[in-house]
């Protein structure tokens, strides 16, 4: 999982970031200690709401509303930005998994809203996938230097 995984992600250094903070010394076995207990070998992700897209230091969104029309997703959050470790800045980043493919993570990386924004309507590529395929998402911020991430929040649309 770990190398589809950082496919998806390209350069994103989320894991390495994480890592150095939490005294581990590599990126992937944070992830796996992270996430090992939430993946089947050989069938990918069994438990999505535990598991983590992203980590960090940044304050985590706490997901108000999401709702679905066909590939279409809206996503509500609470900002944050009262607190010390969140921006209006801060961008925003969504992981995604369809329910058919527990072993292909994705991510919407070039996505023109910000925390400060509370909200984000994102298309999500039908993958090939039959309209109606369970989506299971994952928001998470970056700040504006992509050195400090949130931990990622879950939800199922």
């Amino acid at each position: 999982m770990w190398k589809i995984y950082k496919r998806a992600i390209g350069d994103l250094p989320i894991w390495r970031i994480a890592a150095r903070e939490r005294g581990f010394s590599k990126s992937d076995s944070l992830f796996h200690s992270t996430n090992g207990g939430c993946l089947l070998p050989g069938k990918g992700v069994w438990a999505f709401k535990t598991f983590r897209f992203s980590m960090g230091t940044l304050e985590a969104p706490v997901i108000t509303n999401s709702e679905r029309n066909g590939w279409t997703v809206t996503l509500n959050w609470e900002n944050g930005i009262d607190c010390p470790k969140a921006s209006a800045s801060d961008q925003v980043f969504v992981g995604y998994f369809y329910d058919t493919l527990r072993r292909s993570p994705c991510l919407l990386r070039d996505i023109p809203a910000r925390r400060g924004d509370e909200s984000v309507t994102i298309e999500i590529p039908s993958g090939d996938q039959p309209e109606g395929t369970p989506l299971h998402l994952y928001l998470f911020f970056g700040d504006s230097e992509l050195a400090r991430f949130s931990p990622s929040e879950y939800t199922q649309v």
